[in-house]
């Protein structure tokens, strides 16, 4: 099993977001996903029920729990025959965070491009670091406008992680598209609710860019 973590200190990067979508996205492509919602706002968790309701789903399971239960909850996933356990965790720098990093096989870590996102990366990233958990992070840019100062930003912050961090940024950018909250707000991922539009195009090439990271990862660890 493997077990992607996604982790940010700042609220609104999208990480709940990020988290279901990618899990309809590896289920729609034959993987075994479960979800663990580490934040004590249960979003995660709350999105099933509307999932369940409202798209007829039990699909992925979500369990809500704590961090000091992380290894348990993972093991139970693991019993069930889950191949991909995605981890979503509060926006805080704290306990959680840490052991969330040292359970992942990936780390995950959304922004979007402004400059309190940037200063909220760069201190994600320290941390990350100090616990030398860097080696597994991929940055990933998320909600970002189309206009030219937000490009501007993005490119901005992308040259900064690469320079300071030596962090890969994944290439696959999520835009601000209304379908990503539409989608859930129906109990779906939006590569279910509208897998033809942009919005999933982009989730789908996301999926797929970090799956590769995965891969390489796994075989770095081997090696």
């Amino acid at each position: 099993m493997r077990v992607w973590s996604v982790l940010g200190q700042k609220g609104g990067s999208g990480k709940t977001t990020l988290v279901l979508h990618l899990a309809i996205a590896a289920i729609s492509k034959g993987r075994v996903v479960s979800v663990v919602d580490l934040d004590s706002q249960r979003s995660a968790e709350q999105w099933s029920e509307v999932r369940e309701k409202r798209a007829g789903s039990h699909d992925p399971p979500v369990v809500h729990g704590t961090a000091s239960n992380l290894g348990q909850m993972l093991a139970a996933a693991r019993a069930t025959g889950t191949d991909l356990a995605l981890v979503d965790t509060p926006p805080a720098v704290d306990r959680t965070m840490i052991l969330a990093a040292a359970a992942a096989d990936l780390i995950i870590v959304p922004s979007r491009a402004s400059i309190l996102d940037h200063l909220a990366l760069e201190d994600t990233l320290t941390l990350l670091n100090a616990a030398h958990a860097l080696a597994k992070v991929v940055v990933v840019f998320n909600a970002i406008r189309s206009d030219k100062r937000s490009k501007a930003e993005l490119a901005e912050m992308t040259k900064s992680v690469s320079d300071q961090f030596k962090v890969p940024v994944v290439g696959a950018t999520l835009e601000d598209r209304a379908d990503f909250s539409r989608s859930l707000g129906l109990g779906k991922g939006v590569t279910e609710n509208a897998p033809r539009g942009p919005a999933a195009r982009e989730l789908q090439a996301l999926f797929r860019l970090l799956c590769q990271w995965e891969r390489k990862l796994a075989q770095r660890v081997a090696a």
